[in-house]
């Protein structure tokens, strides 16, 4: 029989990954537990995602959106790898709430009405 060990701290980061990519590595591990290959590998791969959507974007910036009147080629590429990252993150399950310390919704103000905001008088159908 294995022993499983989890690790307090993210793991390091891929060497495929450049700054903002090795950002989204970093804040993903912080706050979902993470630890089987399969998605620490699709967890790499959006992170490389965002590396090229934040180089395309740095390309855009520069020379701007439009070319000759033209949109920039690269625009079509930043909002693919920008789709890929969102749809990978989904695969994760990171559409969900992060993991807390403690059990049940964060403390806090509550959404919606209570049944405190309703007096008899406002329904019309009140004996």
């Amino acid at each position: 029989m294995s022993k499983i060990t989890v690790l307090s701290t993210p793991s390091k980061p891929p060497s495929s990954l450049d700054e903002s990519g090795i950002k989204l590595w970093y804040s993903v591990l912080k706050q979902y537990a993470i630890r089987d290959i399969g998605g620490l590998a699709t967890l790499e791969l959006a992170c490389i995602a965002r590396d090229r959507a934040t180089a395309y974007a740095a390309v855009i910036k520069r020379d701007g959106p439009m070319i000759r009147g033209k949109p920039h080629a690269l625009l079509r590429h930043e909002r693919e790898e920008r789709a890929l990252e969102s749809r990978l993150l989904t695969k994760l399950g990171l559409n969900i709430e992060a993991l807390h310390p403690g059990v049940g919704r964060p403390a806090g103000r509550t959404i919606g009405v209570s049944l405190e905001h309703f007096s008899d008088d406002d329904d019309p159908h009140a004996a």
